[in-house]
C-alpha cells in the first residue's frame, strides 16, 4: 500500500464532518471562529436540535428557525442559502 492511506478511506464531507465525531466537533468550532460564518454554525445546532425536539414542538421550533434564519432582517439570516431552501414547506403558512 502506498501514500499510508487504507484502501477505499472515505475523505467525504459527510463522513469527516459530520460522521466523525471529532471532525464534526473541529468544523462546528471553525464555522463558530469565522467571520461571516457564524450562522451557519448555529443554524446547523439549531437543526440538530429540532431533530431532537418533539413532534407537538416541531412547528413553534421551524417557525422560530425561519424567523432566525430563513428571513431577511433576521437575526442571523443564512443570505448565503438557496431559495429553494428558504422556500417554506408545502402545506406550511408562510412566517
Amino acid at each position: 500500500a502506498h501514500g499510508g492511506g487504507h484502501v477505499g478511506e472515505d475523505t467525504s464531507f459527510r463522513w469527516q464532518c459530520v460522521e466523525q465525531p471529532i471532525g464534526k466537533l473541529l468544523f462546528q468550532r471553525f464555522l463558530e471562529g469565522a467571520p461571516g460564518l457564524a450562522a451557519a454554525g448555529a443554524l446547523w445546532a439549531e437543526l440538530e436540535a429540532y431533530e431532537r425536539c418533539e413532534e407537538a414542538e416541531r412547528r413553534g421550533a421551524a417557525s422560530a428557525l425561519r424567523k432566525r434564519f430563513f428571513t431577511p432582517g433576521g437575526a442571523e439570516h443564512c443570505s448565503f442559502l438557496s431559495a429553494a431552501a428558504m422556500a417554506t414547506p408545502t402545506g406550511e403558512a408562510p412566517p
